[in-house]
């Protein structure tokens, strides 16, 4: 029986950075980075990025209000820091969130929002917000 999937992740894009030199700059270990243009199955990124994600749930229920406000609290402290390599490494910061919604009807659909700290931070880091949905 098919149930509900997703996870939360915020990411540094850029055209022409170096993952492990943001790393370093930042403090900060990354869960995932892609490095533009190199091969990876299916595709060849674009672009470079650096990804700090929380893990991938699976459960009936998802609750993205408390996936995004756990990846935001644990960056807070960083904060000024990712500002500067904003700017420094000419990034564009985005809060991506990724849902696999079951159609089984039995199922509840995710709950999706934002609380206010989390918009406060991304709106402090010049960050935007994607929301990919996919059917399970």
């Amino acid at each position: 029986m098919e149930t509900n999937e997703g996870r939360v992740y915020f990411a540094l894009d850029g055209d022409d950075f170096d993952p492990d030199s943001l790393t370093e700059f930042l403090g900060v270990e990354p869960t995932s980075i892609m490095r533009k243009g190199t091969r990876i199955p299916e595709k060849s990124p674009a672009k470079s990025s650096w990804e700090f994600s929380t893990e991938n749930i699976v459960n009936n229920f998802i609750d993205v209000f408390a996936m995004a406000e756990s990846i935001t609290e644990q960056l807070e402290p960083k904060k000024t820091r990712i500002i500067e390599a904003i700017d420094k490494f000419n990034l564009v910061a985005r809060l991506e969130v990724v849902l696999w919604i079951s159609m089984n009807e039995e199922h509840s659909t995710p709950a999706i929002g934002f609380e206010p700290n989390t918009i406060k931070f991304l709106s402090e880091v010049g960050a935007f917000i994607d929301v990919d949905t996919y059917k399970h």
